[in-house]
């Protein structure tokens, strides 16, 4: 076919381009941000406002939370919202958003025949129910009438300062949705070394832990700084270790 005026001949040097076909785009890895209903795994260590160093997850291996449940403080929680496995990042929690300012309403005067003969020591630990909930009260200071025990978390009235590395996310099961904390493959709730129920030491130790390090729960025995009240409470009734996840629910 003769082409017509203005058309090129396919043949007169100059080839058309080939056909084009669909375009394939191959799918990109991404990486999972910590948000809402993730397991976030982190390497952390806490500072308060004079750099004196609190607690540290070295020697421990990482820490496992929940996001979103309420397994740590607000602050720390909010400040790692939408990071991904390898970033790090230097968290700074004010006392509203950790365990509150220090207040004297707390602080309680109780004659030592209430005690029933027991031998009152300061630094001993009780937990009693009060007009704010469950508290662990502290004994401050012992005469011969009385003991002055505090209320206060031993962190309240402190600013804190995390240097977080996020070392891993991944989708939470639906298990640790349901019972509101991570489990482990071993088959205990919390993380390795830090969170992992261990009678001392541990950052989220549960209630029943003698000393809580960072991340222990309000309910805890030795205070800590991550988490709040809640998961204290569910791990009341079971704990760590005791069969399947270890949690009684």
């Amino acid at each position: 076919m003769t082409p017509g005026p203005g058309r090129r001949a396919e043949n007169d040097g100059f080839p058309l381009p080939p056909r084009v076909g669909a375009i394939l785009f191959s799918a990109l890895p991404t990486h999972m941000r910590v948000s809402r209903e993730t397991v976030v795994g982190i390497e952390y260590t806490l500072k308060d406002d004079k750099g004196n160093v609190l607690d540290t997850s070295a020697g421990h291996g990482p820490m496992e939370y929940l996001h979103g449940a309420s397994n740590i403080i607000p602050g720390l929680e909010q400040g790692l919202e939408g990071l991904t496995a390898g970033d790090t990042k230097v968290v700074v929690v004010q006392p509203a958003d950790a365990y509150g300012e220090y207040s004297e309403k707390l602080i309680q005067r109780v004659p030592l025949d209430r005690f029933g003969g027991n031998k009152v020591e300061i630094g001993m630990r009780f937990h009693a129910e009060t007009n704010l909930g469950m508290r662990v009260l502290v004994i401050r200071h012992v005469d011969e009438q009385e003991a002055v025990l505090d209320g206060n978390h031993e962190l309240a009235g402190k600013t804190l300062t995390f240097d977080v590395k996020v070392v891993s996310v991944r989708a939470a099961e639906l298990t640790e949705l349901a019972h509101g904390h991570p489990h482990q493959a071993g088959g205990c709730c919390g993380g390795g070394g830090c969170g992992s129920g261990e009678s001392e030491g541990g950052c989220c130790s549960s209630e029943g832990a003698a000393s809580g390090g960072c991340c222990s729960t309000e309910g805890s025995s030795a205070g800590g700084c991550c988490s709040s009240e809640e998961p204290a409470a569910q791990k009341k009734e079971g704990g760590c270790g005791n069969g399947g996840c270890g949690c009684s629910h």
